[in-house]
């Protein structure tokens, strides 16, 4: 235990000292993250080098440990292509950070990097081969690689997604790291009780400078690290002679960010959106829209943390996978309950679940006749509800099959899904679609997708209608926008479809119809 704490003192005050230069380097080059009034909650340009400083802090406690301590020297020595593949890539994902702070690659093209990465620790021995679930061993045999390439994946980018508030991935990180220090000493796995020690004392550090209002962050550099280094160790924490590793040690350890990412992905599916998608849903977003302050944000994010890394520790010693599922519940079950964050997302999914049970057990012929729809306030408070009713009244008076309305504006922490549609879909042949950017003031907002029957002489007049209720919408829409009240004697006057007559001008006349 006492190299463990040698080794996280050590790597604290070298990035007390290392992390100040490279903020300066990186200021002095441009290597900054600027705010945008769509997504960035900072205020000024900050500096982004922050993994650097963590990853040398992490290196050098880890080096020092390495030829100071005869234990940890020799047990590298024993097995040295775990610990020269860990290092690689570790280096690697650096590299990989920076190029996209710097340069901002694209989704897939950092995807595809940290696929190579991981693939290359996996082969070098961090590898899931007999996983225990409640007591029984599972032996994944071929499945090995590709499972532990998919928790690695996992691991890098759920740090890398919870990374978007001062303070958060920091704190996120040391807990998480000392928690494996801790159960990686109790097992006799020195290397991995050291190299979490030194992480966490990196971290500590670099929590000075970049505690709320942060002074440096750590990019992607610093997250991807941190997600990479955490999932590693946490597949051999609790190895020691036995084979078969716990599946809840590491789940439950790194519950918080694992579960952020879940949602986010979850949200993103059920919408239609790209799981690349920017919005506001994540975490510390939700925390930050219910009144916490950046500072009490770290605060609700040390103790969920603390409450997932003592369960997982506690069972570990007592050898009870149902000690460290029910932190985890307890963490994951009371951000949901109080409606925290995950609430909107698993009513949505629960919601699709029901309806799709109902279709199963509905008539043909009673399903014919009707519709059904699911709306969701994914985010926000403001009410979208006067566009949705327009859209399905005309659906309802133009015998459409399907109406689905997908708002995300970050900018404005709002985000909506409404889907309407007939049980009785047209068949393929029958079916047209239009799918329609939502845009207002040259910003996109997102997406309406109608779907009908192809009837003729009917279907373009039906268009040629949607545009001209679009356009009428246009009013509320900027209202909704600006958040402007509404007074009961200026309440939304939308015209009703009798009004809305055919424009001579908009059947072919090339214009986009845009809400």
């Amino acid at each position: 235990m006492i190299h463990q704490i040698a080794a996280l003192a050590g790597a604290f005050l070298v990035s007390i000292i290392v992390t100040p230069m490279f903020r300066a380097v990186a200021l002095r080059n441009g290597l900054v993250d600027k705010p945008d009034p769509t997504r960035k909650l900072h205020r000024e340009a900050v500096a982004i080098s922050g993994g650097v400083a963590v990853f040398i802090s992490c290196m050098v406690a880890t080096a020092i440990s390495l030829f100071w301590v005869e234990g940890i020297r020799n047990a590298a020595f024993a097995q040295p292509l775990p610990v020269l593949g860990l290092g690689f890539s570790s280096l690697g994902i650096v590299l990989l950070g920076l190029v996209d702070d710097r340069f901002v690659l694209r989704g897939r093209q950092k995807l595809f990097g940290q696929i190579l990465l991981v693939t290359l620790l996996v082969l070098s021995g961090f590898q899931f081969n007999v996983i225990k679930v409640m007591g029984v061993e599972l032996n994944l045999g071929l499945l090995s690689i590709p499972i532990s390439i998919g928790w690695l994946l996992l691991t890098v980018n759920a740090l890398n997604l919870i990374d978007g508030a001062d303070g958060l991935c920091s704190t996120v990180g040391w807990i998480a790291s000392a928690g494996i220090a801790a159960m990686a000493t109790l097992s006799g796995n020195v290397i991995e009780a050291s190299i979490a020690a030194g992480l966490s004392g990196a971290l500590l550090g670099f929590l000075v400078y970049n505690f709320p209002p942060a002074k440096i962050f750590l990019g992607d550099a610093g997250s991807m690290l941190i997600g990479l280094l955490l999932g590693a160790l946490a597949m051999r924490t609790s190895l020691k002679e036995a084979t078969a590793i716990s599946l809840f040690v590491p789940v439950t350890i790194l519950a918080i960010p694992i579960f952020d990412s879940g949602i986010a992905i979850l949200r993103r599916k059920l919408t239609g959106r790209s799981i690349f998608s920017v919005d506001r849903g994540h975490l510390h977003h939700s925390l930050l829209r219910h009144g916490f302050s950046n500072v009490g944000l770290v605060f609700i994010m040390t103790v969920l943390c603390s409450v997932v890394a003592a369960g997982a520790i506690l069972g570990m010693v007592l050898k009870s996978d149902l000690v460290s599922l029910m932190a985890m519940l307890c963490a994951l079950g009371g951000l949901v309950a109080s409606r925290l964050f995950g609430h909107a997302e698993l009513r949505l999914l629960g919601s699709k679940l029901y309806h799709f049970g109902g279709s199963l057990v509905t008539p043909i012929q009673k399903s014919h006749n009707q519709s059904r729809q699911r709306i969701v306030h994914l985010q926000g408070s403001r009410s979208w509800d006067h566009i949705w009713d327009a859209l399905i009244e005309f659906a309802e008076t133009h015998e459409l099959s399907k109406v689905c309305l997908d708002l995300n504006v970050p900018w404005l922490h709002e985000g909506f899904h409404a889907n309407w549609h007939r049980n009785r879909m047209p068949d393929q042949s029958e079916l047209w679609v239009v799918k329609l950017p939502v845009r207002s003031e040259g910003r996109s907002l997102g997406r309406l997708e109608v779907f009908g029957r192809h009837q003729d002489g009917q279907s373009l007049t039906s268009l040629s209608l949607l545009a001209e209720l679009m356009e009428s919408l246009q009013p509320e829409i900027l209202r909704l926008l600006s958040d402007i009240p509404q007074s009961p004697v200026e309440s939304v006057r939308r015209p009703s479809l009798a009004q809305i007559a055919l424009p001579d001008h908009s059947i072919g006349s090339g214009r986009e119809p845009v809400l």
